[in-house]
């Protein structure tokens, strides 16, 4: 699922003759969507499992599947290790973060100046956390 920039998604509600084709059609775009339906629809798109979720961000088995089902709401980190899991780019990770209530990578701050770069270029999250030890700044918890 690409999540639509804010600005497009005004122009197309502005073009629309119906409210209810655009609502519809944008159902997978408001923020009123549940973050555990959000992730569902992102790891369909990845088309990876729960479990290999929980291997490739070194999360526990256990609380994938919690968040997930909406039992759990991660940490601004875990959510972080998720997007990275999932391969998600920046405007993914960006969406993610804003509809969780955590503040956006934000490039004047040197760790998320780190995770940016990483994310810009698809890196793995080993590949983050390598960068980020280099730097001597936080990993993700």
């Amino acid at each position: 699922m690409q999540l639509k920039s804010t600005a497009n998604l005004m122009e197309e509600l502005l073009q629309t003759s119906r409210v209810e084709d655009f609502l519809q059609y944008n159902e997978n775009q408001f923020v009123d969507m549940p973050l555990s339906r959000q992730l569902e629809t992102l790891l369909e798109d990845a088309g990876i499992s729960k479990g290999e979720i929980a291997v490739r961000s070194g999360l526990s088995r256990v609380y994938v599947y919690q968040v997930f089902a909406g039992q759990k709401i991660p940490s601004r980190d875990s959510l972080l290790r998720i997007c990275f899991a999932l391969s998600l780019d920046i405007g993914q990770i960006t969406g993610l973060l804003k509809h969780s209530g955590y503040p956006v990578l934000y490039p004047r701050d040197r760790r998320d100046s780190v995770i940016l770069f990483a994310a810009s270029r698809h890196k793995t999250l080993l590949e983050l956390e390598e960068m980020l030890e280099r730097q001597q700044l936080r990993g993700l918890q």
